[in-house]
């Protein structure tokens, strides 16, 4: 079953990106699930931005998505660990992705588009592996990497509750 990647990142230490996959069929349900959480005024939910209870809250209908979220760290945050960590996000679904969506980021936009160019080529799915820059506001589903990637960071109770659905991947 082909399948949609979602993917955002965090630079607390480092570089952490989170890769959300989400099955193709389940996107729209996926979307309007987390859509749902929105407080009156939000464009978007931002992990760093929200309480305990409701960071909790969170958590558990992400959980409830059935989502698998494969995560890149690299030890520094400069170009060259970005692009490793992209390059990496698409070898790994390569075969099975149809859609990668990255969360725009305005200083990295234009390397990042020649990144993903370069690595579909490279891993023989230029044509078959759709993907976009957007911002977090324009897809729910980039809530999700957003998420599970500050929990990760933060470790112990947080690092514990997204840990059943993550999981650590090679560079």
């Amino acid at each position: 079953m082909p399948v949609h990647v979602f993917v955002d990142e965090t630079k607390t230490r480092g570089l952490l990106m989170a890769a959300a996959r989400c099955a193709a069929d389940d996107v729209a349900v996926n979307r309007k699930a987390l859509r749902g959480l929105l407080l009156s005024g939000q464009e978007r939910l931002h992990f760093n931005h929200e309480r305990g209870r409701r960071r909790k809250e969170i958590i558990r209908l992400i959980t409830e998505l059935h989502l698998l979220v494969d995560l890149y760290q690299a030890d520094r945050d400069n170009a060259q660990t970005r692009q490793r960590c992209l390059e990496a996000i698409v070898r790994d679904n390569a075969t099975t992705a149809e859609r990668l969506v990255v969360e725009r980021e305005e200083s990295t936009y234009h390397r990042d588009g020649r990144t993903l160019n370069a690595a579909t080529h490279r891993f023989g799915c230029h044509g078959l592996l759709r993907w976009d820059l957007l911002a977090p506001k324009e897809d729910p589903l980039l809530w999700v990497p957003d998420a599970v990637a500050w929990c990760w960071m933060r470790g112990g109770q947080w690092r514990r509750s997204v840990q059943a659905f993550s999981q650590v991947k090679d560079l």
